[in-house]
């Protein structure tokens, strides 16, 4: 009986250690064919400029192309549902916090489980979000802008990227009693040129967005929604600094895997990933895009993940976040 117990602990061992060369090899062997990062947003945008980056370092340290797809719409539904619906570990997602932390909570039904189907591997970057006033208004801070809206209750117009940037104004509009009239684009470049004429008047979007205009000196960034001053515009207070704090939140944004994607090889893509961004030169790159470096592994991702979750629940107590969409 006892050999025969050693002869069956043998043979386990040594399939154990077949299944483990076989998962290490496959590991070191992947990627095998051309990587998808699918991007939920038009291409130009801050987050496909960051994809795009990121991906660049990825194919050189995987020695295979790497494809951005950007698969637009819906508030980021309709590239989140195509890639947690197409089952390919060779494909991954880059999106904001936000498909994760404020689609729950807008979105009567979605085509896909979030918390199920979109997992979680690196929190990659805080796009700056900013908030610029055309130089037509006598305005040069925070507390400037909110005594000329006081002033002129609805003559002044605003814009905002989607989602969180719009949901966080609007909150502060209506908290302080204050009138503006919301302007929507389909363009994304139009509200720049807006701005600069002063056809809109105060703009709340990623830096790169509004910098064309405060470069040639139509409008003026008076803060950012960071936590801190940020040392990308070393010079421009946060909203905190500035006393507003209601209007701080960090844009982040992450790389997610799919839930049938071996963790042998979500591991490497997390390896890969942070030493992407570790890059002098990516981190430059990313930087001059409006963006700073976060890294770090899942627990990471989830835990900014629920802290932005935390703050869509605590503005959706003052606002109505489908209204605002």
């Amino acid at each position: 009986m006892s050999g025969c117990i050693r002869n069956f602990a043998s043979s386990f061992v040594l399939a154990l250690a077949l299944v483990s060369g076989q998962q290490a090899t496959a590991t070191e062997a992947w990627p095998q064919q051309t990587v998808r990062i699918v991007v939920p947003f038009p291409a130009g945008s801050a987050i496909d400029v960051a994809a795009r980056i990121i991906g660049d370092g990825l194919a050189i340290r995987w020695g295979r192309s790497v494809v951005i797809e950007n698969k637009a719409g819906g508030e980021t539904v309709i590239g989140a549902a195509a890639f947690a619906n197409s089952r390919d570990d060779h494909a991954l997602l880059y999106t904001t916090f936000g498909t994760l932390s404020i689609l729950p909570l807008t979105a009567d039904k979605l085509p896909f489980d979030p918390q199920r189907d979109l997992v979680p591997l690196v929190p990659t970057v805080s796009v700056v979000v900013a908030v610029s006033v055309t130089s037509d208004l006598a305005v040069k801070t925070l507390a400037d802008l909110e005594t000329i809206i006081r002033a002129r209750p609805g003559e002044l117009a605003w814009a905002s990227s989607p989602t969180l940037p719009r949901y966080v104004f609007t909150m502060f509009l209506k908290q302080r009693h204050l009138e503006m009239t919301y302007v929507a684009y389909r363009d994304a470049s139009q509200p720049q040129a807006d701005l600069s004429e002063g056809r809109i008047h105060a703009f709340i979007a990623a830096i790169p967005t509004s910098t064309p205009a405060v470069a040639a000196g139509k409008a003026r960034f008076v803060a950012t929604t960071e936590p801190q001053r940020t040392t990308i515009l070393p010079e421009v207070p946060s909203v905190a600094e500035a006393g507003y704090d209601e209007l701080t939140f960090v844009g982040g944004a992450g790389m997610f895997g799919s839930k049938n994607m071996p963790s042998s090889v979500r591991e490497r893509i997390i390896t890969d990933v942070n030493a992407v961004l570790s890059d002098t030169v990516v981190a430059g790159k990313l930087r001059a895009a409006g963006q700073q470096v976060i890294g770090g592994g899942p627990e990471a991702l989830r835990r900014l993940v629920e802290q932005q979750t935390a703050r869509v629940v605590e503005i959706s107590k003052s606002i109505d976040l489908k209204s605002a969409r």
